[in-house]
């Protein structure tokens, strides 16, 4: 387990720093995956599984953003396992925990909370392989404690934009494509180019700017303007 993965899979803040108090004995409860496990979704009729509106997520947080037509689809591509129905109050404290929390469709896009902590480091080719399995993914990661911000973005499989930053150890992680229209629109046009640039004349990203592109490219984890009907999701491991 990486370092980044340590503090990103530790972490009991939802929102904002704000601490979540909810107790071990009210989690879900995940079977272990087993050979003759099966892949559909398990309905359990249980007060973790009513519907309800969508809970804000992002800070010390990672997760995915693709086109597709269902959270079922989501989880068969990305072959995650175990799939437990959830509402979002759950499902959101569980992506906190270690978990993944599939969303249904909003807006054409369906969310993973949760999946890839350190991704665009350690395993840089799983991004890059889910991503053709959609037309469109992007991938986000904030962690305030080590200063960790990235955004990336692929259309039909091949990577439109990318940008990422680890302040903990002053490295530039990837500085890819062109800078987006929701980019610019933001003030982002001074973003540290290379490794090689002199830090004090650029500007350096940070959680809150993770959370506005995320918005501006397609599902805003605030839900600031929620007008999203209640729902269930997947919980996943």
């Amino acid at each position: 387990m990486s370092f980044l993965d340590k503090l990103f899979g530790s972490s009991k803040y939802l929102n904002r720093g704000e601490k979540a108090d909810k107790s071990a004995e009210n989690s879900a409860v995940i079977p272990e995956d087993t050979e003759n496990a099966e892949s559909a979704p398990v309905f359990v009729e249980t007060e973790p599984n009513l519907p309800d509106f969508p809970v804000p997520f992002g800070y010390k947080c990672s997760w995915l953003c693709v086109k597709a037509n269902s959270p079922e689809e989501v989880i068969e591509k990305l072959g995650l396992k175990n799939p437990q129905v959830s509402n979002w109050d759950k499902g959101i404290e569980m992506a906190y925990n270690g978990y993944d929390f599939v969303s249904p469709v909003l807006d054409g896009y369906v969310l993973v909370v949760g999946w890839g902590t350190d991704v665009l480091t350690l395993a840089p080719e799983l991004l890059s392989d889910s991503a053709k399995k959609f037309p469109e993914l992007q991938y986000f990661a904030t962690q305030r404690v080590v200063d960790y911000h990235v955004w990336v973005k692929f259309v039909n499989g091949e990577m439109v934009r990318g940008y990422g930053w680890c302040g903990c150890d002053g490295e530039l992680l990837m500085n890819s494509g062109e800078l987006t229209e929701e980019e610019k629109r933001l003030g982002l046009t001074n973003l540290l180019p290379s490794a090689e640039a002199n830090f004090d004349d650029f500007d350096l990203p940070d959680e809150e700017q993770v959370i506005e592109i995320a918005a501006a490219w397609g599902i805003d984890p605030s839900f600031r303007e929620n007008n999203f009907p209640k729902s269930t999701g997947f919980i996943c491991k």
